[in-house]
């Protein structure tokens, strides 16, 4: 074995670069912010920013799990995205259309599987899309919520907590990363409860004093948002441990900034909505 493949095959062990933690959360609070600024604005207005998210969510975590027929996967989750968007907004803001879109998805998914070349890891390859497939049309619940009576309030709150838990987390765990919160994570419990602590209060700021989710319902729905996009930032760093600095992961090592932006916005939509939709009956 030459010095040149005993360096590749000892840097293949070695554990993957993680993206910087600040970096991270600044990023995820960006986008949480810019989207509570297109609320603000408008429901087309946020389902237009909702859909540049929903476009590098897919790219992301296409590549994170390195998905075999990822070009045509693109195609089938992005299209999903753009008609769960349209539906929401043509139909006054109901998410019972979204099932439908998904399982349109599906027929769509399978056509992709027959008419993809050299077909190998079918299953793998379906599944993957089908994951891309609902983590983007589950992020138009919250075009939707934005369309419901005092939803614009709500939208801002929910993404005002989840921009001030992203970027508390990460600052607690700059600071203070240990006791880890897993195995093989950068996420400390000291940055959770920071976390889960600034998000509520970034919510109850963002709340007012009055409107349809000032006060306890403000800092309910926070709490709710800030555990949430702290999950899904956990998933992410968990999922960084298991790969390796060569150039078997190297797709996969790339996506982890995106992904890491992004995905957390994911899992905020759907129970952005469902905890709006209780705090605002």
């Amino acid at each position: 074995m030459t010095i040149t493949e005993a360096s590749s095959a000892a840097r293949a062990l070695q554990p993957a670069p993680r993206p910087n933690v600040l970096l991270i959360g600044l990023g995820g609070g960006v986008i949480c912010g810019g989207l509570a600024a297109l609320a603000a604005v408008s429901s087309e207005a946020l389902a237009a920013g909702v859909f540049v998210v929903q476009l590098i969510l897919v790219l992301a975590f296409l590549a994170l799990v390195d998905a075999p027929g990822s070009g045509g996967g693109f195609v089938v989750a992005a299209g999903a995205a753009a008609v769960a968007d349209a539906v929401v907004l043509t139909s006054n803001g109901r998410v019972s259309g979204l099932a439908g879109v998904i399982a349109v998805a599906l027929s769509v998914g399978l056509l992709h599987q027959l008419l993809r070349r050299g077909r190998t890891r079918v299953t793998e390859s379906l599944a993957d899309t089908l994951v891309a497939v609902v983590l983007a049309v589950s992020a138009a619940s919250l075009i939707a919520l934005r369309m419901a009576g005092g939803g614009r309030d709500a939208v801002v709150v929910c993404l005002a907590a989840g921009a001030g838990a992203l970027l508390a987390g990460r600052l607690g765990d700059q600071i203070l990363p240990r006791p880890a919160l897993a195995v093989g994570a950068n996420r400390g419990w000291p940055g959770l409860v920071f976390a889960l602590g600034v998000g509520s209060m970034a919510a109850v700021a963002a709340a007012g004093d009055t409107g349809p989710v000032a006060g306890t319902r403000g800092a309910l729905l926070g709490l709710a948002i800030a555990a949430t996009v702290s999950a899904g930032d956990l998933a992410v760093d968990l999922g960084a441990a298991e790969l390796t600095a060569g150039r078997r992961d190297a797709r996969r090592v790339s996506a982890l900034m995106p992904a890491g932006l992004v995905l957390p916005f994911a899992a905020l939509a759907p129970v952005a909505y469902v905890a709006g939709r209780l705090v605002l009956a």
